[in-house]
């Protein structure tokens, strides 16, 4: 399962990583998809993937389309290794590769970290949409004012500037 920005730019999702490095992109029954071809694996469902066995993997981490990758959580193989503040989750051999819900949470609130930046921007830029019609909305509301025999002592007075900064603003409109 993975997560999607509010733009769309990102996705972020737990990968599996195979002994040599490579993040998995999802799971099938024999264990877990990685792009690119060793030929140490048996062939993937896409030409250019493989599938490592599920006991193979030690090890998973937040990833992102943009290529940001999170902390790596480590496998343990026994319950009484886990550790959830040491990043160490237990999975049972023979079990598919996935981390438990509480890991995957966590993944998710350290990718939401990462993705903050761009969300705020979009409130930014949301904020300047609003601003630039609000705008247009009062240059046409003042030119209409002034059709109707509004002066500019009025209007700077409804503006809360004054005449002189009322008749500079909006004079050539």
């Amino acid at each position: 399962m993975g997560w999607t920005s509010t733009d769309n730019n990102h996705e972020g999702y737990v990968a599996a990583i195979a002994p040599d490095g490579r993040l998995a992109s999802g799971g099938v029954a024999e264990g877990m998809l990685v792009h690119g071809i060793t030929g140490e694996y048996k062939p993937g469902g896409e030409s250019d993937e493989e599938i490592v066995p599920d006991d193979l993997i030690m090890s998973w981490r937040g990833a992102c389309t943009c290529g940001w990758q999170g902390e790596v959580w480590q496998r343990v193989l026994t319950p009484s290794e886990a550790d959830f503040a040491s990043r160490k989750a237990y999975c049972r051999p023979g079990d598919a590769a996935y981390v438990s819900l509480p890991v995957e949470d966590a993944v998710q609130d350290e990718w939401m970290i990462h993705i903050a930046p761009s969300e705020a921007i979009l409130g930014v830029e949301a904020a300047v949409k609003e601003h630039r019609q609000s705008t247009r909305r009062l240059d046409k509301t003042v030119a209409a004012a002034k059709a109707a025999g509004a002066s500019w002592a009025d209007i700077g007075r409804a503006a809360g500037i004054s005449r002189q900064a009322a008749h500079e603003r909006w004079a050539d409109k």
